[in-house]
């Protein structure tokens, strides 16, 4: 964590105008922290998420889960072990397996997706402060302490 406790490395020789820079994007990021927790205080946290992921440059539409029944699809072919597919299969019958897959994996490059803005961001602005991190979680309406 650097010095200044916000777990951003500062650099060690600045230029003329990099303090004013580094002030303008911690008010920036303020702002946005505020913004945020406006947002959250009005609108059900699904809704929030799904606004800011609608925002993001992104080619996979995170808003809503791919229906077999709208638009094109493949056929693919996929192996798992059996245990996994007999499981899923009790659990969604014979015409729902694919349906489960899909939205497992579109799951998964949601996570992916994140993954690649969270390493972004870190590149940027520096590793997040876990205290920080700690913080805003226990803020959430479900959030529980282990």
């Amino acid at each position: 964590m650097s010095q200044t406790g916000r777990g951003a490395a500062e650099p060690q020789d600045q230029r003329p105008g990099d303090e004013d820079s580094a002030a303008d994007s911690r008010r920036e990021l303020s702002a946005l922290e505020e913004a945020l927790r406006r947002a959250l205080a009005t609108a059900p946290r699904e809704a929030v998420i799904k606004s800011i992921a609608a925002t993001m440059p992104i080619e996979v539409d995170v808003t809503q889960s791919a229906r077999l029944h709208g638009g094109k699809v493949r056929k693919v072919s996929v192996s798992m072990p059996e245990e996994l597919a007999e499981a899923v299969r009790a659990r969604t019958g014979a015409g729902g397996f694919s349906r489960y897959v899909t939205d497992a994996v579109q799951e998964q490059a949601r996570l992916d997706l994140l993954d690649d803005l969270a390493a972004e961001l870190e590149g940027e602005y520096g590793p997040v402060d876990e205290d920080q991190v700690e913080q805003a979680m226990s803020e959430w309406p479900d959030y529980e302490e282990e």
